[in-house]
């Protein structure tokens, strides 16, 4: 029998990938670039292998934006490892 549950399991992992993500980027990431920045959304893509990191800053220029995004690349695999040490999956999403 097949449970059928409110949400999907992108959403759910999207959730979970939030908390983490949300939590390093506030407390372990040293970065200067990343002060103030505010986590507000995750979402998966149906595969499970793309996630997408949303992220606001109040009253952030074009540039500072731009600044944040390239930390955020810079710190992906620190992200992504802490990820896949949080949460057990197959694949830890890029």
């Amino acid at each position: 029998m097949k449970r059928h549950l409110p949400y999907d399991r992108a959403t759910r992992l999207a959730d979970q990938i939030f908390q983490v993500v949300s939590q390093v980027c506030y407390s372990e990431l040293s970065d200067p670039r990343l002060n103030g920045v505010q986590i507000t959304q995750v979402r998966m893509t149906k595969d499970l292998r793309t996630a997408r990191i949303y992220f606001h800053m109040p009253e952030a220029t074009k540039d500072a934006q731009l600044t944040v995004i390239q930390a955020l690349k810079r710190a992906q695999g620190y992200l992504k490892r802490a990820v896949a040490r949080e949460i057990e999956m197959k694949y830890v999403p890029d």
